[in-house]
Protein backbone atom coordinates (compact mmCIF):
# COMPACT_ATOMS: atom_id res chain seq x y z
CA UNK A 1 0.00 0.00 0.00
CA UNK A 2 3.05 2.18 -0.60
CA UNK A 3 4.61 4.50 1.73
CA UNK A 4 2.60 4.17 4.82
CA UNK A 5 -0.57 4.78 3.04
CA UNK A 6 -2.50 3.39 5.26
CA UNK A 7 -2.13 6.17 7.67
CA UNK A 8 -2.66 8.61 5.01
CA UNK A 9 -5.85 10.66 4.92
CA UNK A 10 -5.13 12.10 1.98
CA UNK A 11 -5.30 9.91 -0.38
CA UNK A 12 -7.84 10.50 -3.14
CA UNK A 13 -10.86 7.58 -3.58
CA UNK A 14 -9.53 6.70 -7.01
CA UNK A 15 -5.64 6.20 -5.83
CA UNK A 16 -7.19 4.04 -3.04
CA UNK A 17 -8.75 2.24 -5.81
CA UNK A 18 -5.73 1.81 -7.15
CA UNK A 19 -3.51 0.63 -4.40
CA UNK A 20 -6.32 -2.11 -3.82
CA UNK A 21 -5.89 -3.27 -8.00
CA UNK A 22 -2.61 -3.38 -7.44
CA UNK A 23 -2.26 -5.20 -3.63
CA UNK A 24 -4.53 -7.88 -4.98
CA UNK A 25 -2.85 -8.88 -7.85
CA UNK A 26 0.21 -9.25 -5.85
CA UNK A 27 -1.60 -11.67 -3.62
CA UNK A 28 -2.81 -14.07 -6.36
CA UNK A 29 0.65 -13.75 -7.76
CA UNK A 30 2.38 -15.03 -4.62
CA UNK A 31 -0.13 -17.42 -3.28
CA UNK A 32 -0.63 -18.52 -6.75
CA UNK A 33 -4.29 -18.39 -6.54
CA UNK A 34 -7.67 -16.40 -7.48
CA UNK A 35 -8.86 -14.41 -4.83
CA UNK A 36 -11.97 -13.05 -5.48
CA UNK A 37 -12.59 -9.19 -4.09
CA UNK A 38 -15.42 -8.31 -5.80
CA UNK A 39 -19.43 -8.14 -4.99
CA UNK A 40 -21.11 -11.23 -6.30
CA UNK A 41 -24.55 -10.35 -4.41
CA UNK A 42 -24.36 -7.27 -6.81
CA UNK A 43 -26.26 -7.60 -9.46
CA UNK A 44 -25.30 -4.43 -12.00
CA UNK A 45 -23.64 -5.20 -14.92
CA UNK A 46 -20.72 -2.98 -13.56
CA UNK A 47 -18.62 -5.59 -10.65
CA UNK A 48 -18.23 -3.62 -7.32
CA UNK A 49 -16.07 -4.23 -4.34
CA UNK A 50 -16.69 -6.44 -1.68
CA UNK A 51 -19.05 -3.94 0.77
CA UNK A 52 -16.21 -3.45 3.30
CA UNK A 53 -13.38 -2.21 0.37
CA UNK A 54 -16.43 -0.55 -1.78
CA UNK A 55 -17.64 1.56 1.48
CA UNK A 56 -14.43 3.03 2.39
CA UNK A 57 -13.72 4.08 -1.39
CA UNK A 58 -16.92 5.03 -1.55
CA UNK A 59 -16.44 7.31 1.70
CA UNK A 60 -13.10 9.06 1.01
CA UNK A 61 -14.90 10.09 -2.42
CA UNK A 62 -17.80 11.54 -1.01
CA UNK A 63 -15.29 13.27 2.36
CA UNK A 64 -12.05 13.65 0.59
CA UNK A 65 -10.68 17.53 0.51
CA UNK A 66 -8.94 17.99 -2.66
CA UNK A 67 -5.11 18.78 -2.57
CA UNK A 68 -4.08 22.45 -2.40
CA UNK A 69 -3.87 23.97 -5.96
CA UNK A 70 -0.24 25.37 -7.18
CA UNK A 71 0.48 28.61 -7.30
CA UNK A 72 2.72 30.12 -10.40
CA UNK A 73 5.96 32.31 -10.08
CA UNK A 74 5.07 35.80 -10.61
CA UNK A 75 7.69 38.55 -12.49
CA UNK A 76 8.06 39.84 -9.23
CA UNK A 77 9.72 36.96 -7.93
CA UNK A 78 11.92 36.18 -10.92
CA UNK A 79 12.68 40.45 -10.30
CA UNK A 80 13.98 40.40 -7.05
CA UNK A 81 15.97 37.01 -7.40
CA UNK A 82 17.80 38.89 -10.40
CA UNK A 83 18.53 41.92 -7.92
CA UNK A 84 20.20 39.50 -5.73
CA UNK A 85 22.41 38.06 -8.05
CA UNK A 86 23.73 41.05 -9.60
CA UNK A 87 24.25 42.58 -5.80
CA UNK A 88 26.70 39.77 -5.20
CA UNK A 89 28.10 37.89 -7.70
CA UNK A 90 31.05 36.25 -5.85
CA UNK A 91 29.04 34.97 -2.85
CA UNK A 92 27.05 31.62 -2.38
CA UNK A 93 24.09 33.07 -4.34
CA UNK A 94 26.79 34.01 -7.28
CA UNK A 95 26.92 32.22 -10.83
CA UNK A 96 27.60 28.65 -9.60
CA UNK A 97 25.47 28.95 -6.32
CA UNK A 98 22.30 27.11 -5.77
CA UNK A 99 20.27 30.53 -6.07
CA UNK A 100 21.69 31.22 -9.67
CA UNK A 101 21.04 27.66 -10.64
CA UNK A 102 17.21 27.86 -9.66
CA UNK A 103 16.68 31.09 -11.34
CA UNK A 104 17.91 29.93 -14.59
CA UNK A 105 15.88 26.46 -14.62
CA UNK A 106 12.56 27.84 -13.61
CA UNK A 107 12.65 31.18 -15.42
CA UNK A 108 13.58 28.53 -18.38
CA UNK A 109 10.98 26.73 -17.26
CA UNK A 110 8.22 29.16 -17.59
CA UNK A 111 8.80 28.61 -21.55
CA UNK A 112 9.14 24.39 -21.46
CA UNK A 113 6.90 23.55 -18.71
CA UNK A 114 9.61 21.64 -16.97
CA UNK A 115 8.33 18.76 -14.28
CA UNK A 116 11.21 18.43 -11.38
CA UNK A 117 11.95 15.25 -12.80
CA UNK A 118 13.08 16.59 -16.24
CA UNK A 119 15.81 18.62 -14.71
CA UNK A 120 16.05 17.58 -10.81
CA UNK A 121 17.03 14.73 -8.87
CA UNK A 122 15.70 13.19 -5.49
CA UNK A 123 18.94 13.29 -3.68
CA UNK A 124 21.81 16.11 -4.57
CA UNK A 125 24.57 13.36 -4.82
CA UNK A 126 22.66 10.78 -7.11
CA UNK A 127 20.85 10.59 -10.35
CA UNK A 128 17.84 8.85 -11.99
CA UNK A 129 18.24 6.30 -14.78
CA UNK A 130 16.13 5.07 -17.50
CA UNK A 131 14.85 1.63 -16.44
CA UNK A 132 15.39 -1.26 -19.47
CA UNK A 133 12.08 -1.90 -19.13
CA UNK A 134 10.52 0.97 -20.85
CA UNK A 135 9.58 -0.57 -24.02
CA UNK A 136 8.68 2.53 -26.05
CA UNK A 137 12.50 4.04 -25.59
CA UNK A 138 14.97 2.66 -27.56
CA UNK A 139 17.87 0.07 -26.03
CA UNK A 140 20.82 2.78 -26.21
CA UNK A 141 18.83 5.36 -23.97
CA UNK A 142 18.73 2.53 -21.28
CA UNK A 143 20.57 3.45 -18.19
CA UNK A 144 20.65 7.11 -19.52
CA UNK A 145 19.50 10.00 -17.08
CA UNK A 146 15.85 10.35 -16.81
CA UNK A 147 16.57 14.39 -16.47
CA UNK A 148 18.30 16.77 -18.96
CA UNK A 149 21.93 16.17 -20.33
CA UNK A 150 24.08 18.42 -22.01
CA UNK A 151 23.24 16.58 -25.23
CA UNK A 152 19.50 17.69 -24.99
CA UNK A 153 20.10 21.12 -25.45
CA UNK A 154 21.33 22.47 -29.07
CA UNK A 155 21.84 26.20 -30.14
CA UNK A 156 21.71 27.89 -33.39
CA UNK A 157 22.25 31.19 -34.61
CA UNK A 158 20.42 33.50 -37.25
CA UNK A 159 20.74 31.27 -39.99
CA UNK A 160 19.88 28.03 -38.02
CA UNK A 161 23.67 27.20 -38.07
CA UNK A 162 24.45 24.73 -35.16
CA UNK A 163 26.61 26.49 -32.81
CA UNK A 164 29.20 24.05 -30.28
CA UNK A 165 28.57 24.14 -26.66
CA UNK A 166 32.26 25.23 -26.20
CA UNK A 167 31.78 28.91 -28.11
CA UNK A 168 28.66 29.56 -26.16
CA UNK A 169 30.43 31.77 -24.03
CA UNK A 170 31.94 34.30 -26.45
CA UNK A 171 29.14 34.01 -29.35
CA UNK A 172 26.04 34.44 -26.33
CA UNK A 173 27.77 38.34 -25.77
CA UNK A 174 27.97 38.73 -28.87
CA UNK A 175 24.25 38.20 -29.62
CA UNK A 176 24.92 35.03 -32.17
CA UNK A 177 22.68 32.26 -30.18
CA UNK A 178 19.05 33.25 -31.30
CA UNK A 179 17.40 29.47 -31.32
CA UNK A 180 17.19 26.93 -29.22
CA UNK A 181 15.99 23.56 -29.28
CA UNK A 182 15.61 21.59 -26.10
CA UNK A 183 14.83 17.68 -26.64
CA UNK A 184 12.91 15.72 -24.31
CA UNK A 185 14.43 12.36 -24.29
CA UNK A 186 12.11 10.41 -21.84
CA UNK A 187 8.64 12.30 -21.44
CA UNK A 188 5.91 11.53 -18.70
CA UNK A 189 3.32 11.78 -21.39
CA UNK A 190 3.03 9.40 -24.27
CA UNK A 191 5.51 11.13 -26.15
CA UNK A 192 9.37 10.77 -25.67
CA UNK A 193 11.85 12.39 -28.06
CA UNK A 194 9.76 15.88 -28.54
CA UNK A 195 11.85 18.50 -29.97
CA UNK A 196 10.66 22.31 -29.27
CA UNK A 197 12.85 25.36 -30.89
CA UNK A 198 12.75 28.82 -28.62
CA UNK A 199 13.53 32.10 -29.53
CA UNK A 200 16.02 34.63 -28.34
CA UNK A 201 14.06 37.33 -26.57
CA UNK A 202 16.41 39.91 -25.76
CA UNK A 203 14.75 40.11 -22.22
CA UNK A 204 17.24 40.54 -19.38
CA UNK A 205 14.97 37.69 -17.77
CA UNK A 206 12.43 36.40 -19.46
CA UNK A 207 14.53 34.84 -22.47
CA UNK A 208 14.99 31.16 -22.79
CA UNK A 209 18.30 31.19 -24.85
CA UNK A 210 19.84 33.52 -22.13
CA UNK A 211 18.84 30.88 -19.33
CA UNK A 212 19.60 27.71 -21.82
CA UNK A 213 23.38 29.16 -21.89
CA UNK A 214 23.87 29.98 -18.57
CA UNK A 215 22.87 26.78 -17.81
CA UNK A 216 25.16 25.11 -20.38
CA UNK A 217 28.06 27.38 -19.57
CA UNK A 218 27.81 26.26 -15.64
CA UNK A 219 27.75 22.78 -16.18
CA UNK A 220 31.22 23.25 -18.11
CA UNK A 221 32.68 25.80 -15.10
CA UNK A 222 31.54 22.34 -12.36
CA UNK A 223 33.21 19.82 -14.81
CA UNK A 224 29.77 17.92 -15.20
CA UNK A 225 30.32 14.58 -17.64
CA UNK A 226 28.42 14.48 -20.54
CA UNK A 227 26.51 11.70 -19.13
CA UNK A 228 25.46 13.00 -16.39
CA UNK A 229 22.06 15.57 -15.95
CA UNK A 230 23.06 19.43 -15.99
CA UNK A 231 20.86 20.47 -13.50
CA UNK A 232 23.41 21.27 -11.05
CA UNK A 233 24.94 23.94 -8.76
CA UNK A 234 28.23 24.23 -6.59
CA UNK A 235 27.79 23.67 -3.18
CA UNK A 236 30.65 25.74 -1.20
CA UNK A 237 29.53 24.21 2.11
CA UNK A 238 30.76 20.87 1.86
CA UNK A 239 34.44 20.12 1.38
CA UNK A 240 35.86 17.13 -0.52
CA UNK A 241 33.78 14.73 -2.85
CA UNK A 242 31.74 16.06 -5.77
CA UNK A 243 32.37 19.57 -7.16
CA UNK A 244 28.80 19.42 -7.58
CA UNK A 245 25.40 18.75 -6.69
CA UNK A 246 22.17 18.21 -8.51
CA UNK A 247 18.96 20.23 -7.78
CA UNK A 248 16.40 18.72 -6.12
CA UNK A 249 12.92 19.96 -5.39
CA UNK A 250 13.26 21.37 -1.94
CA UNK A 251 15.72 23.50 -3.48
CA UNK A 252 13.58 24.73 -6.05
CA UNK A 253 10.63 25.23 -3.11
CA UNK A 254 13.08 26.80 -0.76
CA UNK A 255 14.45 29.65 -3.33
CA UNK A 256 10.96 30.45 -4.50
CA UNK A 257 9.56 31.23 -1.91
CA UNK A 258 12.50 33.07 -0.38
CA UNK A 259 11.77 35.07 -3.19
CA UNK A 260 8.05 35.13 -2.40
CA UNK A 261 8.75 36.92 1.02
CA UNK A 262 11.25 39.57 -0.32
CA UNK A 263 8.56 39.99 -3.19
CA UNK A 264 5.85 40.99 -1.41
CA UNK A 265 6.78 41.64 2.32
CA UNK A 266 3.62 42.41 3.49
CA UNK A 267 2.39 38.91 5.30
CA UNK A 268 -1.03 39.38 4.25
CA UNK A 269 0.01 39.25 0.13
CA UNK A 270 -2.07 36.74 -1.38
CA UNK A 271 1.18 35.11 -2.44
CA UNK A 272 2.53 35.35 0.71
CA UNK A 273 -0.59 33.46 2.70
CA UNK A 274 -0.07 30.57 0.04
CA UNK A 275 3.73 30.71 0.37
CA UNK A 276 3.54 26.88 0.78
CA UNK A 277 1.74 26.44 -2.47
CA UNK A 278 4.46 27.51 -4.60
CA UNK A 279 6.56 24.53 -5.77
CA UNK A 280 8.73 23.31 -8.79
CA UNK A 281 5.65 22.74 -10.87
CA UNK A 282 4.38 25.95 -10.33
CA UNK A 283 6.50 26.48 -13.38
CA UNK A 284 3.74 24.57 -15.48
CA UNK A 285 0.95 26.73 -13.69
CA UNK A 286 2.73 29.76 -14.53
CA UNK A 287 3.32 28.89 -18.80
CA UNK A 288 -0.16 27.84 -18.67
CA UNK A 289 -1.47 30.83 -16.80
CA UNK A 290 0.41 33.29 -19.72
CA UNK A 291 -0.97 31.11 -22.80
CA UNK A 292 -4.19 31.03 -21.33
CA UNK A 293 -3.64 35.00 -21.35
CA UNK A 294 -2.23 35.21 -24.60
CA UNK A 295 -5.31 33.63 -25.59
CA UNK A 296 -4.63 29.63 -26.27
CA UNK A 297 -7.33 27.13 -25.73
CA UNK A 298 -7.31 24.44 -23.28
CA UNK A 299 -6.03 22.01 -25.68
CA UNK A 300 -3.55 24.09 -27.02
CA UNK A 301 -1.93 24.78 -23.34
CA UNK A 302 -2.39 20.81 -22.68
CA UNK A 303 -0.73 20.39 -26.29
CA UNK A 304 2.44 22.50 -25.71
CA UNK A 305 3.05 21.62 -22.11
CA UNK A 306 2.81 17.97 -22.83
CA UNK A 307 -0.46 18.03 -20.26
CA UNK A 308 -3.56 15.89 -20.43
CA UNK A 309 -6.51 18.60 -21.71
CA UNK A 310 -8.24 17.46 -18.52
CA UNK A 311 -5.54 18.90 -15.93
CA UNK A 312 -5.62 22.44 -17.27
CA UNK A 313 -8.73 23.79 -16.21
CA UNK A 314 -7.70 21.89 -12.78
CA UNK A 315 -4.77 24.14 -12.57
CA UNK A 316 -6.02 27.26 -13.82
CA UNK A 317 -9.33 27.50 -11.79
CA UNK A 318 -7.67 28.85 -8.53
CA UNK A 319 -4.49 30.17 -8.77
CA UNK A 320 -3.32 33.53 -8.62
CA UNK A 321 -3.88 35.37 -12.08
CA UNK A 322 -1.38 38.55 -11.38
CA UNK A 323 1.91 37.25 -12.54
CA UNK A 324 2.62 40.84 -14.37
CA UNK A 325 2.21 41.56 -17.63
CA UNK A 326 5.93 41.46 -18.89
CA UNK A 327 6.18 38.00 -17.84
CA UNK A 328 2.78 37.31 -19.43
CA UNK A 329 3.87 39.17 -22.88
CA UNK A 330 7.63 37.17 -23.17
CA UNK A 331 5.83 33.79 -22.61
CA UNK A 332 3.15 34.28 -25.14
CA UNK A 333 5.33 35.41 -27.36
CA UNK A 334 8.11 33.06 -27.52
CA UNK A 335 5.67 29.76 -27.32
CA UNK A 336 4.14 30.96 -30.67
CA UNK A 337 7.33 29.40 -31.96
CA UNK A 338 6.51 26.50 -34.02
CA UNK A 339 7.58 23.38 -32.85
CA UNK A 340 7.64 19.53 -34.34
CA UNK A 341 7.89 16.29 -32.76
CA UNK A 342 11.12 13.78 -34.02
CA UNK A 343 13.18 10.78 -33.26
CA UNK A 344 16.10 10.76 -31.53
CA UNK A 345 19.20 12.19 -33.52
Amino acid sequence: MGNNSHKRTDLAADTIRGYVKAAHMLLELMLGREINIIDKNHGGKRNRHHPFIGQQIADRRRWYKPRERYEPFTVDMFNVLAAEIKKAPGSPIGFLGKVHCVYDWTRLGVFTGFRIGEYGQNSPNSFSCIPPDFLNVPVEYHSMPLAMMECDFHFFDNNFVLIPHADLEFRHPKGEVLWLEIRWRYDKSASNFVKKKFQWTGHPIFCPVDAAVSIIIRKTLLGVPPDHPIGVWKDTTTKGGSNYRFVIGNDVSTVMRNACDLAYPNPNHYMRINRKRIVPHSNRVTAAVCLQKGGAENDEIAFKLRWHPTSVPTYLRECFQSIGATLEKAIAGVMKVTFASSPPT
